[in-house]
């Protein structure tokens, strides 16, 4: 739940409906926010981008690259039927150079789309911040019940790391920095 949480600061969906049956599952008595609070905060996070004149635009192409997925798709099929049929070689050839250009056309567009997302939001930082201090103090405040339930069970704290999008929670510290295969920090209790 920390992670989708935090997922959410960023912007990035996350299945509301299954995270309030986790919060309603915690029983929490004494958290800083109602459930209220929060899906107030990540559905004005994730509206941010459709205030942008960009929106629409980026909801085309995201619909575009998805469709030249499924005609990469449909055309390795018909390939693969061209092979087992035994026709020539050379058309076989031609539509894996068709499945291959269209695949890294819709990619691009995959890549464009996320690109665009990103600026918007960084043009947003402000509104970003503000929603996100909500969601911050719940993830604090998660993590505390989370350090206090392992030390009922008697685990050290400190030996639990966690991967998580943003560095900026008090009672953790980085143990390794987002690299090139992934965009998260690598966190872990303090003692």
């Amino acid at each position: 739940m920390v992670q989708e949480l935090d997922k959410a600061r960023l912007g990035v969906y996350v299945d509301t409906k299954k995270l309030e049956e986790k919060y309603r599952s915690l029983k929490l008595k004494d958290a800083p926010f109602t459930w209220r609070n929060i899906l107030n905060s990540i559905n004005a996070i994730q509206r941010i981008p459709t205030k942008s004149p960009k929106y629409s635009k980026l909801v085309r192409l995201n619909k575009l690259a998805n469709k030249i997925l499924i005609g990469g798709l449909v055309g390795l099929l018909v390939a693969v039927i061209v092979q087992l049929v035994g026709r020539s070689y050379e058309y076989y050839l031609i539509l894996m150079l068709v499945v291959l250009a269209l695949t890294n056309i819709a990619y691009f567009l995959k890549m464009y789309v996320g690109h665009q997302l990103d600026k918007i939001y960084n043009e947003n930082k402000e509104e970003l911040e503000k929603h996100g201090k909500i969601l911050k103090k719940s993830i604090e405040y998660l993590l505390s019940r989370l350090r206090e339930e392992y030390r009922k069970l008697g685990v050290r704290p400190s030996s639990i790391c966690l991967k998580l999008k943003h560095a900026d929670y008090d009672m953790l510290y980085v143990v390794q920095r987002p690299g090139i295969l992934s965009g998260n920090y690598k966190l872990c209790f303090k003692k």
